[in-house]
């Protein structure tokens, strides 16, 4: 058991907030997809950066934005208290960036078409794979029940890697899916990565024994 850097989770609670909040707006205005929306070939060239970050707060459909707000509000907290706010954050940003920038890099090398270099590409999934990857690391042995086909009930260690195998899986068995399996290895494999660091300075309980 780690101790808590933070007394709340309240980042997560805002992070979902806004998520609801330009979803709402998308609703209204669905061309902020367009104006907003990551875009591989822009992402490469540095061209508009700021849509790397406005894409994550993006959902044009409302089962993408309820799984991505359960899952975050699953893991989200957890690693919040661990982690304290200030690391949390840039977990979750530079896990969503760097999904991007790996999305984009990946359709580039492998899948150049220009359709796909084009093809906008939004929401927070990517951030969200990098949480779940740090939840993987700080809470292994917590009993997660996840959907891959089938109910499955196994320690979150396994039930993580799993998902995360079958989105690298399908990055490549299925490019031109709308959904950016890429982006979702690329964020795991950074909060994979940015964990280990953090882990370093995180403190645990100490039981001691009286005599």
């Amino acid at each position: 058991m780690y101790i808590a850097r933070s007394e709340n989770t309240n980042a997560t609670w805002i992070i979902i907030l806004i998520n609801i909040i330009v979803f709402l707006l998308v609703r209204l205005n669905p061309k902020l997809v367009l104006d907003f929306a990551t875009i591989p070939i822009l992402t490469i060239t540095f061209t508009q950066p700021y849509r790397i970050l406005t894409s994550m707060f993006i959902h044009y459909d409302i089962l993408h934005l309820f799984f991505n707000m359960f899952a975050l509000f699953i893991f989200g907290p957890d690693i919040e208290k661990v982690l304290g706010k200030p690391r949390y954050l840039a977990l979750y940003f530079i896990s969503g960036f760097m999904a991007a920038v790996i999305h984009a890099y990946y359709i580039f090398l492998f899948f150049p078409v220009r359709n796909l270099l084009m093809t906008p590409a939004i929401g927070a999934s990517g951030a969200i794979y990098g949480v779940m990857a740090a939840y993987g690391v700080l809470f292994p042995t917590r009993r997660l029940i996840a959907f891959i086909g089938f109910p499955i009930m196994a320690p979150a260690i396994i039930v993580i890697i799993v998902l995360a195998l079958i989105q690298t899986l399908y990055a490549f068995v299925a490019p031109y899916s709308q959904v950016a399996y890429a982006a979702h290895v690329g964020g795991f494999i950074t909060g994979l990565v940015m964990t280990f660091i953090f882990r370093q300075g995180l403190r645990r309980y100490t039981l001691y024994h009286y005599f």
